[in-house]
């Protein structure tokens, strides 16, 4: 077993794949069904994927050591299929910086989150238990998005992180 930044590493690897074959599923479907109000957490499946996008978006942004470059967004605007693709680009770039970045101690460091947005006090986070919550919250929205999908009858990209990590070789069998 690795260190504790590898797990991650890998996690962020996984969700970026998996988001990736949530992309192409949402792109199959008919506008009719993307523009749909599901009575959900969101109304529709792009928003339920964009509202993922904002939190990896801002978490990072904070769990970052540098600035992050300014995205063109037109947040008047509702989200589309387009925009999706062009800021999940956007997000898994930055992502990739920050793990790049990352050091077993940096883990440790604590970012503030200040009242508001989701947040009714202000406090200190340690990076990992942000990186452990994003892990947390693209898995409950990737189910809310299955239910939704299968609701549909669309099989939805369903991959354990076993096959996942099997699959690329993160796993190895420990017979000996």
């Amino acid at each position: 077993m690795g260190s504790e930044l590898e797990l991650l590493r890998s996690w962020f690897a996984y969700l970026e794949d998996t988001r990736r074959g949530y992309l192409e599923i949402l792109a199959k479907l008919p506008e009719v069904e993307l523009a749909r109000d599901r009575g959900a957490s969101y109304p529709t499946l792009i928003d339920i994927f964009a509202h993922s996008q904002g939190g990896l978006y801002f978490w990072m942004k904070d769990c970052a050591t540098f600035p992050f470059p300014a995205q063109e967004e037109d947040s008047a605007a509702p989200p589309s299929l387009d925009g999706l693709r062009k800021d999940e680009k956007y997000i898994q770039t930055q992502i990739h910086r920050v793990m790049a970045e990352l050091t077993e101690a940096g883990l440790s460091r604590t970012i503030t989150r200040t009242k508001g947005r989701g947040s009714d006090h202000d406090c200190q986070v340690p990076v990992r238990e942000a990186l452990w919550h994003l892990v947390e919250e693209e898995l409950q929205h990737r189910g809310e998005l299955n239910a939704l999908l299968w609701q549909i009858d669309v099989e939805p990209p369903i991959e354990s992180w076993i096959d996942y990590a099997h699959a690329v070789g993160r796993m190895r069998d420990q017979r000996g």
